[in-house]
């Protein structure tokens, strides 16, 4: 277990908030880009076929479909992520950090003698569940995305050159599920059965992102696997900043790692109102967390910094869209 943190988290105002935001991104405009050749968004999108169908629409954030009482809980389809659960060392900890940042309630149960499961809540609905570290395991996140054939589904994994790090396991058409990942190390757990149902919206993990080293190479995988279709954002980053649709419903969205990020990996994201961006940035910084993100613009958030609490769970926190992705 990662021992406790003993000494006190410093306070914090805005005028120290404000510099550690600034002395971040001045750090990684400072670092070279990468080397290597480089084509055109027309010739990559020729290369691996992406699809541009006229099938999804950006609604303006004046219509009602955005307005805060829309429904917060969302039937998942095939193909859609439906669960988030992270692994830490002390994961009602980590759950406490997440509650905060979403303002939410933490539960925790018991599964037996020797194991609990942790519940973070937001309004009476679940938004993810938290589990102890197994051995030699790093602290991480499992995203699970219904399908709806798990042993199908790994066998197309390896015919596409990603991997299965673990067999699927559990009863068939009840609750059966694998780990898979892609070419450059991104996984997720892939279910059948289990819950339908998701809850979105602000103070939720309302919003999915693959945090890609080798996005075109992702893109290519993921879309033979699920048959999702992968629509470039123009106002994006990066060129290759993308959004996965899965039967005209947006489901994720695709950026490359920045400087700071190792490895490639899908993150939920923890989605809060515009006007509170940077005071729950502010709160999680008073909690103990260090930025391995900084603040920037979004191609389907209005904003997003990646963040890390104490016990080394990454916490990605994005301000509500200032458009919509919905299905035309």
């Amino acid at each position: 277990m990662l021992p406790e943190r003993r000494n006190t988290v410093p306070s914090f105002n805005e005028v120290t908030f404000d510099c550690i935001v600034k002395r971040a991104s001045a750090s990684l405009d400072s670092i070279a880009p990468i080397d290597g050749p480089r084509r055109s968004a027309t010739d990559r999108a020729t290369t691996f076929a992406l699809e541009m169908k006229p099938r999804i629409e950006i609604a303006p954030a004046s219509r009602a479909l955005i307005s805060r009482n829309a429904p917060r809980s969302i039937s998942v389809h095939p193909g859609s992520i439906s669960w988030h659960e992270f692994h830490s060392a002390q994961p009602d900890a980590s759950a406490r950090f997440l509650s905060e940042i979403l303002e939410g309630d933490v539960i925790t149960r018991s599964r037996g003698e020797a194991s609990e499961y942790t519940t973070v809540m937001s309004q009476g609905l679940h938004v993810a569940g938290g589990v102890h570290l197994d051995v030699d395991e790093a602290p991480h996140w499992s995203t699970y995305l219904r399908v709806p054939n798990v042993d199908v589904v790994c066998e197309l994994a390896l015919e596409c050159g990603g991997s299965v790090r673990h067999e699927p396991s559990g009863i068939l058409g009840l609750d059966r599920r694998a780990v898979i990942s892609d070419p450059t190390g991104a996984t997720l757990t892939v279910i059948s059965g289990g819950d339908d149902r998701r809850t979105i919206g602000s103070g939720s993990l309302g919003w999915d992102e693959l945090r890609s080293t080798e996005p075109m190479v992702s893109v290519r995988f993921w879309c033979s696997l699920f048959d999702w279709t992968a629509s470039p954002l123009p106002n994006g980053r990066d060129t290759q900043t993308m959004v996965f649709v899965n039967g005209g419903r947006a489901v994720a969205s695709l950026e490359k790692t920045t400087a700071t990020e190792r490895e490639s990996r899908w993150l939920p994201i923890a989605t809060v109102h515009r006007e509170n961006f940077n005071a729950t940035l502010q709160r999680a910084m008073r909690a103990g967390a260090s930025m391995r993100v900084p603040p920037s613009a979004h191609a389907v958030l209005s904003n997003i910094a990646i963040m890390v609490d104490r016990r080394g769970i990454e916490v990605a926190i994005g301000a509500e869209p200032t458009s919509r992705i919905l299905a035309a």
